[in-house]
């Protein structure tokens, strides 16, 4: 995949939202892009850095990582910054920040979900449009696969990530035709092997697609590796400084609502004498979801479910 082939299938969304937030000021800016995709956002993030000022990208897709690394190497090879590709889930963002000796942040910035990048290119294995290999991992070394959760999860756990991931109603009927089909010993392999299944099941094309991302949510922990990636970066924040978060489903964006309502207060445990002792550290600085303008929306139709919310250590 070339540096074309990426601008055309995919548009930033939030673009100016996400980089008015963004405050430079005369010190080390030391800049986390959690989930860099490609470098829509990153190329306008830097054009903004001082030099000697830091940035890091985390990516768990090995192949966005080494064509967004070699792109923004050449194109800001001028300019004095310190660049790092981190090729991880953002789960494990303080582990990787202190390999590099990095103890606090000036600003991180999450876009959850997964790109047009992994929709329409033909090797990554999430549509379920063509034929491939039921896979749906963003990083290739780990080792459940769609195909495993299928065909080894057992029917309760089978409901659940569809009940919970995607809020089908329909979780148990589907789990107890899946384990139906598996005892006439028939293995999910393909994405076809699915699609044909779920077809004879419903017609309803919303159902098909609620369960595929369903998947791909469990293969990847994605609700587990959001919370556990948020409360880290709170942590690593310095203050005044901005943590910002871009989700596309309720589920995510329900995460980042409640991780920032807990953490800008200074009690979570509700007792008329707090016995939490929890004090905040965030203000919140978006009381509503920031969502696309009219105009990104008739220009980009993929961004109609973003919202968007930051918030300030404090």
């Amino acid at each position: 995949m070339n540096e074309n082939n990426c601008e055309k299938l995919h548009k930033p969304v939030l673009l100016e939202e996400l980089v008015s937030s963004i405050k430079i000021y005369d010190k080390q800016n030391i800049i986390v892009d959690a989930t860099l995709w490609m470098w829509w956002h990153a190329k306008r993030i830097i054009e903004k850095l001082n030099d000697w000022d830091i940035f890091v990208w985390f990516d768990a897709d090995i192949k966005n990582l080494e064509v967004a690394s070699k792109y923004l190497k050449n194109t800001f090879k001028n300019k004095n910054i310190k660049l790092y590709f981190i090729n991880d889930n953002f789960a494990s963002l303080s582990e990787n920040l202190e390999k590099i000796w990095i103890k606090k942040i000036t600003w991180i910035y999450y876009d959850f979900w997964l790109s047009s990048v992994h929709i329409d290119s033909w090797d990554r294995w999430f549509s379920f449009m063509l034929d491939w290999p039921l896979d749906m991992r963003f990083d290739k070394t780990k080792w459940i696969t769609a195909s495993d959760v299928i065909n080894w999860y057992k029917k309760e756990d089978l409901i659940k990530i569809f009940k919970e991931y995607w809020e089908e109603p329909y979780a148990r009927k589907i789990a107890e035709e899946i384990i139906k089909k598996r005892k006439n010993k028939f293995k999910f392999q393909t994405t076809k092997d699915l699609s044909n299944f779920l077809e004879g099941f419903t017609k309803n094309i919303k159902i098909k697609t609620k369960i595929f991302q369903a998947l791909r949510i469990e293969v990847n922990k994605e609700l587990d590796n959001i919370k556990k990636s948020l409360l880290q970066a709170i942590e690593l924040l310095d203050k005044w400084w901005i943590i910002f978060a871009i989700s596309f489903h309720s589920l995510e964006d329900r995460i980042v609502k409640n991780i920032f309502r807990d953490e800008s207060k200074d009690c979570i445990c509700n007792e008329l004498i707090c016995k939490c002792n929890h004090k905040a550290k965030l203000k919140i600085l978006s009381k509503k979801p920031i969502v696309p303008s009219q105009k990104e929306l008739e220009e980009n139709i993929r961004s109609r479910s973003a919202k968007a919310r930051f918030a300030e250590k404090i």
